[in-house]
């Protein structure tokens, strides 16, 4: 007999045996892909840090500054380490002339690996020999006395300073604090730089005949090196400043 049921379904179509109707057919399809990867890029993006793009202004602003850097340290541990730790000139030099090797680890510091150059921090007094000024790299002669005779030596008084000695001799100053070389050498500049602004208008008085009293630093690769000193403190006896 006929199947009255099937036959009050005026509908029915091959259609009716699927299990869910796919609406709009090919474009339905299309339409349910990219919901899908919309929600893998929002399941993505939840777990990603948006980051601003930085003006050049922002980045430039940023970048490290070895002034600022030396003119935080100047007073509360450069001036420490150059007033209170400096050994006396003549103390350090006889000890050099006994070997390098020897004075270097009791008197210096040295920063780097075996062979870079040993630094020292000094202290003294003298009569200043010569001033010249002719170049910018400035200097005032001085000797200093030993138990094998007297030993020239150059104090720097800019505006060039040349070397960093200033900055090896810093026992608190390592090259593995900063993120490359050019900051060190950036930091190196800088001490040099410090020293030229504050000493200027003491430099300038200074005079040849004149007895002064100083404390600085210079670093040497071998005993028979000529001392350049960097001065932190200089000014007539009885009152370096």
């Amino acid at each position: 007999m006929p199947d009255h049921a099937e036959s009050r379904r005026p509908f029915a179509s091959a259609a009716d045996n699927q299990p869910f109707a796919v609406a709009g057919g090919r474009n339905g399809a299309s339409l349910s892909r990219r919901l899908v990867v919309a929600g893998l890029l929002a399941v993505a993006m939840a777990g990603c840090k948006i980051l601003p793009i930085q003006s050049e202004t922002e980045a430039e602003q940023q970048k490290f500054n070895g002034a600022d850097y030396v003119t935080k340290l100047w007073d509360t541990q450069v001036i420490p380490v150059v007033r209170d730790k400096a050994f006396p000139i003549e103390t350090v030099i006889a000890a050099i002339e006994g070997g390098l090797d020897k004075a270097g680890p009791e008197f210096g510091h040295r920063p780097a690996e075996e062979g870079s150059p040993w630094s020292f921090v000094v202290k003294g007094t003298a009569v200043i020999k010569e001033k010249n000024t002719a170049s910018r790299a400035g200097t005032v002669l001085i000797d200093v006395t030993t138990p094998k005779g007297p030993v020239p030596v150059t104090i720097q008084i800019g505006p060039v300073i040349k070397g960093n000695s200033l900055r090896d001799a810093m026992p608190f100053i390592n090259f593995q604090n900063f993120t490359n070389q050019l900051e060190f050498a950036e930091v190196g500049r800088a001490f040099n730089g410090h020293v030229v602004t504050e000493l200027k208008a003491v430099v300038d008085a200074l005079a040849p005949g004149q007895t002064i009293a100083y404390a600085g630093t210079f670093s040497l690769n071998s005993p028979t090196d000529k001392i350049l000193l960097t001065p932190v403190l200089i000014g007539p006896a009885g009152g370096a400043q």
